[in-house]
């Protein structure tokens, strides 16, 4: 088992290198803008030991005392906003410090952990990062917490926890080290150094305030589209150590009964379990494998903070988009990584915000994840009409592979080169626009169902965002413009766009492609329009809808 605690050990290292990092950089970096040579120290000792401690007994604290997961997390929010006030104010400050010296006895065996030292008031610092670290869950970590949520902790366990903070502490450690470095030895920073803090304790009640609102992982799912994904432990050695660690003896039951596949045909993997032990569905009602039978079904065992599963989430909503009216079940099987993440009104939440409309087990007790001997986020399997296994898949890529075969369980030719191509390269999803399903406006528009109001926005649209300006009556189904000055902005990542609209008017529609205009359609009939053809990239569109013309939702392609 060595050789888990060793590659436990790089995977924390390699964390730092993807965008888990980002929610608590801020923090981070600030250390070298106060002074006291041991506030990194401090601070990365507290976060190592926070981050193991509650992540192998936050749920059996949960249980035991009734408190929310989401009370825990807001008190280390609050923590984190009022050091950034301290570092503000040069008089509070001084008092932090003072107040905190005791706690660098803790440290007294380090050299110099007086009470100007910075240890003391690193580590609380340090002790709520640990609480809001949510780092992105390799094989390891998912091991780690699966463990923890079937009760199953022992000695190597916790060994295991530890060898991935310190891993994980290291680099974070010689980031915060360097940071106060290179204050001290540059002049001008020095000079500056005041002013240093002052910002970054700005920037750390911005972080509080972010994560709070969780707009943190909105930000984390737009950086996921620049930076490529970090593994280094899909090894086959660690695969099979981890599953000694569970007890699982060699392979499991689904790569034995595809031993035999056909060539040129999908393997079957052999019968799917049923869906256990679900405590909450979202987007639909209970579902089951036995009333499923006839349809073609993709589980994807994914959990809202994890960054490898914000990744595929543009696949997986494009293809129910493109395949749910010709057969295709997607359920998204949330089995959550943190306990925070176990609340229904986050999960949610969290859904509409990442514009998720299929059904959403909530798999809180990992029932379902052990049914199926899973040991990822995220992970695919792919089941066809008779309830058989056809396809594994875990982690990211293979998303042509993937169309290809719920194309063939479907009885629908591959894709064309033209389509491999579009399906090789992200595009916005399908984009309702009525109050049902339009989960896509920005957040500065309430939508009010059912009557006619007067819409606008003021921030600049984000990726993949829709906005109304003008009078406009939101129903279910679609939006209908109430005055000759209506807009419908998106700003889209595509070729083409198509809109479904319907109705008749003399005046045309104008369509604005990046503040010019584009072209003029006249809207005679209710059908699907198109509207763009432009180079493949980011676009903000903006459409001038005559009065008494009405829209439905956007599709896009290459086609």
């Amino acid at each position: 088992m060595l050789i888990l605690l060793v590659f436990a050990f790089f995977a924390g290292i390699f964390t730092v290198l993807s965008p888990c990092i980002l929610p608590v950089l801020p923090a981070i970096l600030s250390a070298g803008t106060i002074q006291g040579r041991l506030r990194p120290l401090g601070i990365i000792t507290g976060l190592v030991i926070s981050f193991t401690f509650f992540t192998l007994t936050l749920t059996a604290i949960v249980h035991a005392t009734g408190l929310s997961p989401d009370f825990l997390r807001y008190v280390a929010i609050a923590i984190l906003f009022l050091l950034g006030i301290v570092m503000l104010i040069p008089r509070l400050s001084d008092l932090f410090a003072k107040a905190t010296s005791s706690i660098a006895d803790i440290g007294s065996n380090i050299q110099g952990a007086t009470p100007r030292s910075g240890f003391g008031g690193g580590f609380i610092f340090g002790l709520a990062l640990g609480l809001l670290w949510t780092p992105c869950a390799g094989p390891i970590l998912a091991a780690i917490t699966t463990l923890v949520a079937t009760q199953s902790i022992n000695f190597f366990t916790v060994l295991m926890t530890l060898s991935y903070s310190i891993g994980a502490g290291i680099p974070m450690f010689l980031i915060a080290y360097g940071g106060g470095k290179a204050i001290q030895s540059s002049r001008l920073l020095s000079a500056h150094s005041e002013g240093i803090r002052q910002f970054f304790g700005g920037l750390m009640i911005l972080t509080a305030v972010s994560i709070a609102l969780h707009w943190d992982m909105v930000l984390q799912q737009q950086i996921t589209r620049v930076i490529p994904p970090v593994l280094i432990e899909d090894n086959p050695l660690v695969k099979e150590q981890l599953e000694k660690l569970r007890g699982e003896g060699g392979k499991g039951r689904f790569e034995l009964s595809a031993a035999s596949a056909v060539p040129g045909e999908l393997p079957n993997y052999g019968k799917t379990p049923e869906l256990m032990g679900i405590v909450n569905w979202i987007n639909s009602p209970p579902l089951s494998m036995m009333q499923l039978q006839g349809k073609v079904v993709l589980i994807d065992f994914w959990t809202y903070s994890c960054i490898n599963c914000l990744r595929t989430l543009p696949y997986i909503k494009q293809w129910y988009a493109d395949y749910k009216d010709k057969g295709l079940v997607i359920i998204g099987v949330h089995t959550p990584e943190f306990e925070f993440e176990k609340k229904p009104e986050n999960v949610a939440e969290a859904a509409s915000r990442l514009g998720v409309i299929y059904p959403i087990a909530q798999d809180n007790d990992y029932k379902t994840w052990v049914a199926f001997q899973n040991n990822y986020w995220p992970a695919h399997y792919l089941i066809d009409q008779k309830g058989n296994i056809r396809m594994i898949h875990f982690g990211e890529g293979k998303y042509v592979e993937t169309e290809n075969a719920i194309r063939e369980l479907l009885g629908m030719a591959p894709m064309k080169k033209k389509e491999v191509v579009a399906a090789q390269r992200l595009t916005t999803p399908e984009t309702y626009l009525g109050s049902k399903r339009g989960h896509s406006y920005t957040a500065e528009i309430v939508i009010k169902p059912g009557q006619t109001a007067l819409y606008g926005y003021q921030k600049p649209l984000e990726q993949n965002e829709a906005g109304l300006k003008g009078q406009w009556l939101v129903e279910e189904e679609r939006i209908t413009s109430k005055s000759s000055e209506s807009y419908l902005d998106l700003k889209f990542l595509s070729r083409k766009v198509y809109l479904v609209l319907s109705g008749s008017s003399k005046v045309p529609l104008e369509v604005f492609l990046d503040g010019q205009l584009n072209q003029k359609i006249t809207v005679d009939g209710a059908r699907k329009y198109d509207i763009v053809d432009a180079p493949y990239g980011w676009h903000l569109l903006s459409l001038k809808v005559p009065e008494g013309i009405s829209a439905y939702a956007f599709t896009f392609g290459d086609e």
